[in-house]
Parts: C-alpha cells; sequence; structure tokens
C-alpha cells in the first residue's frame, strides 16, 4: 500500500477539517469577471471532481489554488491555513499541481523532471544516484512499470509522460492534490493505470480534485462531483445521487427533470404497459426498458431450470448480443464454471467483474468464444420461492458500472421476478385446467349414457389427447390388451408403441411390492396399476417424442386411473346385470315358448288321439273313404308336430350358437324351385318364379337356404290374408359379390312398427293362423350364419321380405 501523509501532520493543519477550502473565490480579468464566488472542499481520503463546459472557469479555479492567480476576493485554505496569497514556493509543500500540459522538461531525463527544483538538500547537491535510488521507490510505491530513469522525457509516450508528472507531484506528499485533465490525450490501457493510481492514492489518504471532461471517469473516480457554470458552482453532490445526464443538463444550462423522477417516470409507463400484455411477453418487456433506463447497451437474461439432474441458466432474452456470443451463453452451470451469472445465481449477490479479460471468474466465457466484452456484471432475479434466474450486463471497456445502475438493475430484476412468477403461476393454472378439463371429459364419458365398454374406449382416447401422448393402452392380467393411438403413427412407430407399452405392463404386473401410484418405465412410458373386478390391471401410455412428456403427466395419469378403475368395475356390474336380465329374459321365453309350444302340440296331438280313438271305437264301422280320411288327418297332424319339434331344435341350435352349415356351391334356381314344391298347401299357380338368367353358384348350405325360402313361402301362404300372388325374385346385386332373393306377396302387409320385430322369436303379428312364431327367427339366423342379411322392404302393398346371400363366403367357416 502507498504511505501517504495524513493531513493533519504537517504545521497547524486541522486534523478534523477540509484539506482544501475555497470560500468565495471571484476573479475578474478586464471586464469579465470569470469567478463569481466558487466554494468548494475538498477532505482528505476523498476525490471532487470539478466539472463544466469549456469557458466555465475550471482551469482558472486551478490557478487559483495553485497560486498563479490571485482571487480578487474570497480565500483558498489547506488544512485550515489561508494559502491563497502566498506563493506557491513558501506553502510547504501543501498543494501539488498536474497540468493538463504537464509542465515537463522535455530534453531533461525522468529523474531530472522529478527532482526538477530539488537538487539541493539541506545546502547539499544531491547525486545522480541517490535521486535514481529515491525515483525507483517513488515509482515502487505507486506500483508502476520501471522505466528508463534517465531517458529524456521527449521520448516517452503520452501515459508515460502522464505518470512521471503524477510521480513528480506526489513525491513531495502534498496534502492537496490538484489534476486537471490528467487523461485527455491518454489511450485505454494508460487511462486504467493513472485511474489506478488515483484510487490509492486516495485510499492512502490524499484530498484530491480531478478536473475532467469524461463523465463516465468523474462517475467512476470521484466520491462527489462539483457542477461549474457561469463562475459559480451550481451543485455538489455524490455520483449515486445524480445521473449523467442531470450532470450534462446543469454544464448546459437545460432545465433538469431528476434522474429519479425520470426513472420513476418510465416505471409508472413500465408497469402500465405490464398490465396490458400477456404474461409471456412481460420479460421482453422489461429487459428492453431496464436496457434503456441503466444505458446498458448489451444485456442478457438467464432462467434457473432444475427440471434435470443438475440446476442449469438457460439463456431466456438478449439485447445488443451478436450471434457468437449468444451461443457461447446459451446454458451456464450454476457455480463459478458459469461465470458471474452462475455465481450470482450461488451467492444471491451482485457480482462485479471490471476487467474480464484478466479476471479468472470469465475463464469459461473467454474459452467459449465472447468476443470484445472488457467488463460484465450479474445482478440475481430473486422470487418468492428463491433464484429464479440471472440479469448480466456486458461493457466493451473496463471499469466497474455505477452503484445507481446496478440499484436499479435490482429494481428491475424484483419486476422480472414478479413477471416470471406470473407467468409461471398462469402455466401453471393453464396446466391444472387442462388436467380437470381432460378429467371431466373422461368422467362425462364414463358416467354418461354409452355403455361403459364403449364409453371407456371414448374416455381412454380423451385421456391419451389430454395427455399429450401418441398411444394409450389398457392391459389385462389375462394378456387381453386394448391400444388407442391419437397420432398417425408408421408401422415402426407402432410396433415399437406395442413393445414398449407391454414390456412396461409386463414389469409392473410382475413387480411384487406394492404399486398404487403412477411411474416412468423407461423415458417414453407411463404406467399406473389398477385392480379391476376381473384382476389386475394396467394402463400405459407412450411417447414417440419424449420432449412432448409433461411433469403433471404422472398426476394426470393417477386421478384418471382411478377414474378407469370406477368404469372397470361399472362395466363388470353392468355385464353382471345384463347377464342377469338375459338370464330373467331367457326363463321368460322359456316360459312363455313353452306354453305357446303346449298349446301348438296339444292340437296336433287331440285331433290325432281323436281320430285314432275313433277309428279304435269297436261299436262303430267306418267305410274305407272314412278311415283313409281319418288316417290322412293323422298324417298331416304328425308332420305338422314334426316341424314343431324341428322349428324348436333349430332355434335352440341358432340360439346356442352351434348351427352347424355344410357348405358347397349351390344353384339359387334350384334352391328356390325345391322350395316351391314343398309348400303343398298352396296350389302351384299361386308361387311365380323370376329368376336372373346366369345367376353364379352360391357358396352355401343348400338344404339350409331351402328351410329359409320354405319358412318364408309357408309364411305368406298362411298368415298374408287376401294374397292372389307370391312372387319370388332374384338379381344379382351391383359389384357382382352378393345375390339378393326377394319374397313378395300382394296380401294385406306388416305395419312397419313390425318390420323388425316379426324376426324376434315368437313375435308373431296380427294373425289368426297357426305356428309357434319361430319360422322367421330360424330364417334370419340362417342367413346371418352365412354371412347374408334379411330385411322387410317397405311396398305400397303387401309384403316384401328380402334375402341377401354372398356368392363366396369365408369358407373356413363351418
Amino acid at each position: 500500500m502507498l504511505a501517504y501523509r495524513a493531513a493533519g501532520t504537517v504545521g497547524d493543519r486541522a486534523p478534523d477539517g477540509p484539506a482544501l477550502c475555497v470560500r468565495g473565490v471571484h476573479k475578474r480579468f478586464g471586464r469579465l469577471e470569470v469567478l463569481r464566488g466558487v466554494d468548494l472542499a475538498v477532505w482528505p481520503g476523498e476525490i471532487l471532481s470539478l466539472v463544466g463546459e469549456n469557458g466555465t472557469g475550471k482551469s482558472t479555479v486551478v490557478q487559483c489554488i495553485a497560486g498563479t492567480y490571485q482571487p480578487d476576493r474570497g480565500t483558498v485554505e489547506v488544512s485550515g491555513r489561508q494559502v491563497a496569497a502566498e506563493p506557491i514556493s513558501t506553502r510547504d509543500e501543501a498543494v501539488a499541481v498536474v497540468w493538463q500540459d504537464l509542465a515537463l522538461c522535455d530534453n531533461l531525463s525522468v529523474v531530472a523532471n522529478l527532482f526538477l527544483g530539488d537538487e539541493l538538500h539541506d545546502g547539499l547537491l544531491l547525486d545522480d544516484r541517490n535521486m535514481a535510488a529515491e525515483a525507483v521507490q517513488l515509482f515502487d510505491a505507486l506500483h508502476l512499470a520501471p522505466t528508463d530513469l534517465h531517458r529524456p522525457v521527449g521520448l516517452l509516450s503520452g501515459g508515460q509522460r502522464q505518470l512521471v508528472a503524477i510521480a513528480r507531484a506526489v513525491r513531495r506528499n502534498p496534502a492537496v492534490l490538484v489534476l486537471d485533465e490528467p487523461t485527455a490525450s491518454l489511450g485505454v490501457n494508460e487511462t486504467l493505470i493513472v485511474e489506478r493510481v488515483l484510487r490509492e492514492l486516495r485510499s492512502a489518504g490524499a484530498a484530491i480534485l480531478l478536473v475532467s471532461h469524461r463523465l463516465d471517469q468523474v462517475f467512476g473516480l470521484a466520491d462527489r462531483i462539483a457542477v461549474l457554470r457561469d463562475g459559480r458552482i451550481l451543485t455538489v453532490a455524490s455520483p449515486l445521487e445524480v445521473h449523467p445526464d442531470d450532470v450534462v443538463a446543469m454544464m448546459s444550462g437545460i432545465e433538469t427533470v431528476s434522474s429519479a423522477r425520470r426513472q420513476l417516470r418510465r416505471l409508472h409507463s413500465l408497469v402500465e404497459q405490464l398490465t396490458d400484455v400477456e404474461p409471456a411477453a412481460s420479460l421482453p418487456l422489461i429487459v428492453s426498458a431496464m436496457a434503456e433506463a441503466v444505458g446498458v447497451d448489451q444485456l442478457c437474461v438467464h432462467l434457473l431450470d432444475d427440471s434435470g439432474d443438475e440446476p442449469i441458466l438457460r439463456r431466456s432474452a438478449t439485447v445488443g448480443l451478436g450471434l457468437e456470443d449468444v451461443g457461447v451463453l446459451d446454458q451456464l452451470t450454476v457455480d463459478e464454471g458459469g461465470g458471474p451469472p452462475g455465481l450470482a445465481a450461488v451467492t444471491r449477490e451482485r457480482v462485479v467483474v471490471e476487467d474480464a479479460r484478466r479476471d479468472p471468474l470469465c475463464d469459461a466465457l473467454r474459452r467459449g468464444g465472447l468476443s470484445g466484452i472488457r467488463s460484465t456484471w450479474s445482478v440475481p432475479i430473486v422470487g418468492a420461492a428463491g433464484v429464479l434466474g440471472t440479469i448480466s450486463g456486458y461493457a466493451d471497456t473496463v471499469g466497474r458500472p455505477q452503484a445507481d445502475q446496478l440499484e436499479l438493475v435490482s429494481l428491475y430484476a424484483s419486476y422480472a421476478a414478479a413477471a416470471i412468477e406470473r407467468e409461471r403461476l398462469l402455466a401453471d393454472a393453464i396446466r391444472r385446467n387442462r388436467m380437470l378439463e381432460t378429467l371431466r371429459g373422461v368422467l362425462d364419458k364414463l358416467a354418461g349414457p354409452e355403455p361403459a365398454e364403449g364409453a371407456l374406449a371414448v374416455a381412454l382416447v380423451a385421456l391419451c389427447r389430454g395427455l399429450g401422448a401418441d398411444a394409450i393402452a389398457l392391459h389385462h392380467a389375462d394378456g387381453e390388451r386394448s391400444e388407442f393411438t391419437t397420432s398417425e403413427l408408421g408401422p415402426l412407430a407402432s410396433a415399437a408403441s406395442a413393445a414398449r407399452q407391454q414390456a412396461a405392463a409386463d414389469s409392473v404386473l410382475g413387480s411384487t411390492g406394492r404399486l398404487d401410484r403412477a411411474r416412468p418405465v423407461g423415458q417414453d412410458v407411463l404406467a399406473v396399476p389398477i385392480v379391476t373386478p376381473d384382476g389386475r390391471a394396467v394402463v400405459t401410455a407412450w411417447w414417440a417424442n419424449t420432449a412432448r412428456l409433461s411433469n403433471d403427466a404422472l398426476d394426470l395419469l393417477d386421478d384418471a386411473a382411478r377414474s378407469l378403475q370406477l368404469a372397470l368395475e361399472r362395466e363388470a356390474l353392468e355385464r353382471a346385470n345384463a347377464e342377469a336380465a338375459s338370464l330373467r329374459r331367457s326363463q321368460r321365453l322359456q316360459r312363455d315358448f313353452l306354453s305357446r309350444l303346449n298349446h301348438e302340440l296339444r292340437t296336433p296331438l287331440t285331433a290325432i288321439q281323436g281320430y285314432a280313438s275313433t277309428l279304435r271305437q269297436t261299436d262303430v264301422s267306418w267305410d274305407a273313404s272314412s278311415q283313409q280320411r281319418f288316417l290322412d288327418s293323422i298324417a298331416a297332424e304328425s308332420a305338422r308336430m314334426g316341424r314343431l319339434v324341428g322349428d324348436l331344435l333349430d332355434f335352440s341350435a341358432i340360439d346356442s350358437g352351434t348351427l352347424r352349415l355344410v357348405r358347397d356351391w349351390c344353384s339359387l334356381d334350384h334352391v328356390l324351385e325345391a322350395a316351391r314344391r314343398c309348400v303343398t298347401e298352396a296350389p302351384p299357380s299361386l308361387i311365380g318364379l323370376d329368376h336372373e338368367r346366369d345367376l353364379p353358384a352360391v357358396w352355401a348350405d343348400h338344404d339350409r337356404l331351402e328351410q329359409v325360402f320354405v319358412n318364408l313361402l309357408d309364411n305368406a301362404v298362411r298368415h298374408a290374408a287376401g294374397a292372389n300372388q307370391i312372387t319370388m325374385t332374384s338379381r344379382l346385386d351391383r359389384g357382382g359379390d352378393t345375390v339378393t332373393v326377394r319374397v313378395t306377396d300382394d296380401g294385406c302387409g306388416i305395419g312397419s312398427h313390425l318390420a323388425e320385430r316379426v324376426f324376434l322369436p315368437r313375435e308373431r303379428g296380427a294373425t289368426e293362423g297357426a305356428g309357434a312364431g319361430l319360422g322367421l327367427a330360424i330364417a334370419r339366423g340362417i342367413v346371418d350364419a352365412h354371412g347374408g342379411a334379411i330385411c322387410i322392404e317397405a311396398t305400397p302393398r303387401g309384403t316384401t321380405v328380402a334375402v341377401t346371400i354372398p356368392v363366396d363366403c369365408d369358407r373356413d367357416t363351418d
């Protein structure tokens, strides 16, 4: 540390007063009054900067302090002693001045300039060796690089000459050091050296008056700023209290709007804008407003991402940074390896790097290729839950930002934290609403009027969409599996989905531990176990792109699984109810059927018994014709009983699903002709045939098809009251895959309300004809077994029954 004499150690200097005090100094040159009552005070260990436009009297103030000019009025005091009226040589070395033109002798060496006028010590001439040794000690104390002390000053660079002038000024350890534009003609590096020396002198206790037109330097060095205009001091303020724009306005005589008022206006405008924009646009708006408010051209905002194994800082917004720099800042670690942003996120404190080229904290950024950056700072964005991210500023010059700038950045960081939390809160609300909407959709489907089995499929698809998954499946422990997709998956993706979901289900079903929550199985599948009435089951969801797998998917799948479990229980209950209802209906139908069958069988049995008893009477003799008539009646009633029993057996086979077909290639012409011959109760002229020529043979059971058309013709003969003509027509349908046969009568017809019911067993309609009501039900069962269809077509008069038979049905079907 530079050893500097304290202000109260020489003569009668006041230890507690200012080192320099200028009171009411006036100075006139002819009729021009340059200074009009200047008042200044510089304290030990302080840098007071005097600023003003050219011609305002700054140099005149320096000349008065140095004693070059004598004030017309007022006093200049150094450490409590009035010295303004004394020649500079008699001031006990209390004031040293570094002039703008340096006042060096270019033909003399560095040592000679340092000791110019002080060659005699105690009446003896100092030798060159002692002066050189003292010069080396002086340069070492100022932490200046060694130079050739015997080199003429005129051969040195501007920066080296300036340092020689400063070293000469501080060699006598003055109480007050005055510098007039000390870096006006220096480069960046030389300016930094001079500024460092001034800071060290201030730390050592020197009172420094700095005259400079460079406001960035003034705000970076000065403890207080005095603004001189028209020969008067307008104000003396701390750099923390004023903005550079305010200082410029006062120097120029422009009415000033205080920095605080201007910033308040900006903040009010920002708040008004934030109320009108979407949450997602809030952060860029805040960053843009902050860049303008703090006067920083290059900004970067990082947000903390702690979704992975290690938290990282991801770049969210930038201002003024080039593409090559943005790439370096895309992703930073949350530690010193992440540079100032990483350290700010860890410590939750501001981090300032005055020289990014030399600070090891910026090594990683430099290695990454961050170019053109000379200084940087980072401020953490802290919300209610902790650090949310950082705001960083970058400059192409070396130096430290003003304290008020960092305070302002912290204020805007609080706005950014509020905007981030607002956006995340909205995103969370949207996420929860989406979950609720999905669950409501699932529950609506499951609790709706649709059968549970169909509703379950719809609910699974709705859940798949709500999850954003590509496929979803329900796996039962017995191997049964139902899968649904919401996107167009290719064969490979479909196979991958099926394999991954099945593997996940097997893993969950094979686990012996207690699993009642959703969990990830690998990177692309979520699985949740459920308990159904039929045993254990697993719901799995698969994502082709895992980036779409949201954090709330587990919660949503958990909640939905409970609803699906209830749906499966409801399905099992409905199935049991349906089976019970079917059993009750079957029992009722069986009772009705047996009652009707009993009635139908009693009629022929009674007739047969009556005719047989008549023939067996011994007291009555019947002629041959009567006996023949009785025997014919017995045979007819026996045939009727046979048909009833056959219908009963056929219907039982159809109802139980055991009807067997003996297929072969059949000619429909022969089938229809055989059916017409079997109906003996109608005269041959009543039934007509209309065949399309060259009909193809059909792959069918000849006898069963004949039975269908015999039943249809028999119904028409028995129940079509008033029928005068029955016609059977056959046509090959368009496409050539099916043949349709229509049986038409011109009788009383069947009402439209009975068009479908007559195909149910024991539904006979309005007829007085005999029968068990099984003929049309058997006909439909046989046609269905052939893969065809049978229905009643609407006609103006009578009834038309259409039977459609496939030409070439599946030959593997029995």
